[in-house]
């Protein structure tokens, strides 16, 4: 059987040491400030977008993957007898995706998985492929496993404002105002069927008040949770207090085998902005 490679957008968002733990090998989307282009966590990071934003008052673009990037990685595995499956960034929300199955089409055994989610939520789709793999699964059977778990990932975060949204043509400028006016937190989520993003829930308050009241609307049913991995992630200028508030209530609920803390890349920041808190995890 064919030594298996897994391979994932750079929008996984997962912490470096596992990334070098388990092999994974990132392809990078690209972050577009002004006339200049950076690699997405090669050289550029959250805190030059958020300087950016603060400098220029123009939001940064992101671009998807081209396809002669996966292509020659592909081209890579492929000579080296090596088989790929490679989970990509929602289609909904980039062509990453429909670019690596365009590379993907003129080689044998390599496989593209559509995680219809975003930051860790799909860095826990593509650990699911290591652990799958670790279990001796060929390529075609780790995706068609990682593809079955697909709807199950909660995938939800709280923003502190619209700001970033709203730029990036995400958010209307009768929802943002509103939002602003009434001083809405919004929770949003990713639809699990479409890979789109939705509001599902409105808070009100301080944004510390916010963010615990989000912590224990996403643990509330946590027996309906798969316990090998849950992850806590942020956009960078929250206080660490709320990590440690999320921790506690994630330990005090339930013995999960493994509890991810991670930091949003820059295309996650770039269109969520500063103090966005998730919590990312698998149902059963």
């Amino acid at each position: 059987m064919k030594e298996v490679l897994i391979t994932a957008d750079s929008t996984c968002d997962l912490p470096k040491d596992i990334i070098e733990k388990y092999n994974i090998v990132i392809t990078p989307l690209s972050i577009l400030l002004g006339d200049d282009t950076f690699t997405d966590g090669v050289d550029i990071f959250p805190s030059g977008i958020y300087d950016y934003v603060a400098k220029t008052g123009a939001l940064p673009k992101t671009a998807a993957v081209p396809p002669s990037y996966y292509y020659q990685l592909f081209e890579e595995a492929s000579a080296s007898g090596k088989a790929v499956v490679h989970i990509g960034l929602s289609s909904a929300i980039s062509s990453s995706y429909q670019n690596a199955c365009i590379a993907a089409s003129d080689f044998d055994d390599i496989y593209c998985v559509d995680s219809k989610s975003l930051c860790t939520a799909m860095g826990l789709l593509v650990l699911k492929a290591c652990d799958f793999r670790e279990k001796g699964f060929d390529a075609k059977k780790i995706a068609h496993r990682v593809e079955s778990l697909v709807p199950k990932v909660s995938t939800t975060f709280v923003l502190d404002n619209l700001e970033y949204l709203h730029k990036g043509g995400r958010c209307s400028g009768v929802a943002k105002f509103s939002a602003n006016v009434l001083g809405i937190k919004p929770m949003i989520g990713v639809n699990p069927n479409e890979g789109s993003l939705d509001v599902v829930k409105k808070y009100r308050g301080r944004i510390e008040a916010v963010y615990k009241q989000y912590i224990n609307d996403s643990l509330k049913d946590i027996d309906k949770i798969d316990k090998s991995r849950i992850v806590v992630a942020n956009s960078g200028s929250i206080n660490p207090e709320i990590i440690q508030y999320a921790l506690g209530v994630i330990n005090g609920k339930a013995d999960f085998d493994e509890v991810i803390t991670a930091d949003a890349g820059c295309t996650i920041s770039s269109h969520c902005g500063p103090k966005t808190l998730a919590i990312f995890y698998i149902k059963k």
